[in-house]
């Protein structure tokens, strides 16, 4: 892989523009937040698998082992089944300003995650780097005629969709901290690749999804739903950008960065909203919001100027040993 496009800091903000492109697509697709996630994670794992074998990389799953199965399982499980339809259900409530501003306390559970159950303790200049990069996101949220402030086709209480929003950035930041451990090679051997943890994951949400329909007895309503000829054109480019490349871009982040900055980084989407607002609407940008990008812009050189402690290797293999023996 080109050494710029495996550098964990480019990935993360590489994931973050094309998680921005992609939900301004979400955000105007007419179908509900668990039919939405269904139906990306479906179309997005069966591009994956295509990519996979054609590759000829299928036959190395048969050398991960079980732990790290069982770490990608969980992370797919909390961060793109829990966490996406939580965050799909509160963006179509609040609308994408709004609910990308909730999104943005993810790096905070990410931190605190990272710093009780990793041991990875972040230098002064890594802190500094992200409450700024998260107050000039914050700044450009606010601005509000970034990204339009109405719900796209479904009406819910806000303040439900609130907690949800919350909950989503938590899920996300167990999912990213199940993935950075499956993702790092805890000396023993037992990693994987991004593309392979990409793989997996995604594969994963799509199966859980379409278990739950089934059991539900609507998986054959839903599916014709969600693929019809029509449904799927409208959200097909987001699950190239998003499910595919972008969940791929974030696992070489989450592989090669700390966690906290990792999920730091990836949530940088609203700065790349704003141009692709003006670009696909012709939506105004403001002062307001040029001041925001830049001050993020500096928060995120700190974040990764300094250099940051590497993972705890003994903390990383127990939690790997716990998800073996929890088999």
């Amino acid at each position: 892989m080109n050494p710029l496009l495996d550098s964990g800091p480019f990935a993360a903000l590489a994931a973050a523009a094309l998680w921005a492109a992609s939900s301004l697509i979400y955000s105007r697709v007419r179908l509900t937040a668990w039919t939405l996630n269904f139906g990306k994670n479906v179309a997005g794992a069966s591009l994956l698998i295509l990519v996979w074998l054609a590759g000829g990389s299928a036959a190395s799953v048969s050398s991960i082992s079980s732990s790290t199965l069982v770490l990608l399982v969980l992370s797919s499980l909390f961060g793109i089944v829990l966490g996406d339809t939580l965050y799909f259900r509160s963006l179509q409530i609040l609308g994408p300003r709004r609910a990308l501003m909730l999104s943005t306390t993810s790096p905070l559970f990410g931190l605190l995650i990272g710093t009780v159950f990793l041991q990875q303790f972040l230098g002064l200049l890594n802190l500094l780097g992200i409450v700024l990069t998260l107050a000039g996101v914050l700044l450009v949220i606010r601005e509000r005629a970034a990204v339009t402030d109405a719900a796209a086709f479904h009406v819910g209480d806000s303040g439900t969709a609130t907690l949800l929003g919350f909950a989503a950035a938590a899920s996300t930041a167990v999912g990213g901290m199940f993935s950075h451990i499956a993702t790092h090679d805890a000396g023993n051997g037992e990693g994987c690749t991004a593309y392979e943890a990409t793989v997996i994951r995604v594969v994963t949400a799509a199966t859980a999804s379409g278990l739950i329909l089934l059991l539900q007895g609507k998986l054959r309503e839903t599916s014709g739903r969600v693929f019809s000829a029509g449904t799927l054109r409208s959200y097909l480019p987001a699950v190239v950008m998003g499910p595919c490349v972008g969940i791929w871009m974030s696992q070489i982040a989450l592989q090669k960065s700390l966690l906290a900055i990792a999920i730091t980084l990836t949530s940088t989407t609203p700065l790349f909203a704003i141009p692709l607002s003006r670009l696909a609407f012709g939506t105004p940008i403001s002062t307001r919001a040029v001041c925001g990008a830049l001050l993020a812009v500096l928060g995120v050189f700190l974040t990764v100027h300094e250099e940051s402690p590497a993972p705890d290797v003994a903390v990383v293999q127990t939690i790997s040993e716990g998800a073996d023996a929890a088999q």
